[in-house]
């Protein structure tokens, strides 16, 4: 695991065939607005970032492994448009790194409903990723 900035840390990995990239940002550096939002809010907030064979060609995904918001967006659906919107193939990584803290800060604060993120067709989707959405859990 590597200090990415202060606050951010990145633990790269390669899985099979394609790479991933943990990024763990700490509470204390979210921008919270709420102190109800700061209690559902985790003291570490996880990206998985997955580099597909394909990549630049194909984009990457960025995922949440943490609950931070009421409903979840831990359950495998693809934020890289609600992080950097128009990315290409020139962008590289660099947009995703400097998005997720405003990212992060905007759904947390945010008021009211909205859908973020994207499902891919074909993509695995575990159930157990839906446990906490389960009233009384």
């Amino acid at each position: 695991m590597k200090n990415f900035k202060s606050g951010i840390f990145i633990n790269p990995k390669e899985v099979s065939n394609q790479y991933h990239i943990e990024l763990m940002i700490e509470k204390s550096i979210i921008g919270i607005d709420s102190e109800k939002a700061k209690e559902r809010v985790p003291k570490i907030v996880v990206f998985l970032i997955v580099i597909l064979p394909g990549y630049p060609n194909i984009p990457p995904q960025v995922l949440t492994k943490s609950n931070f918001c009421i409903p979840s967006l831990m359950d495998g659906r693809d934020l890289l448009e609600e992080i950097c919107q128009n990315w290409n193939i020139k962008s590289g990584l660099k947009p995703i790194f400097e998005g997720l803290l405003p990212f992060l800060s905007k759904v947390i604060n945010a008021k009211g409903y909205k859908f973020y993120g994207t499902f891919h067709l074909g993509a695995t989707y575990y159930l157990k990723n839906f446990d906490n959405m389960i009233v009384g859990k």
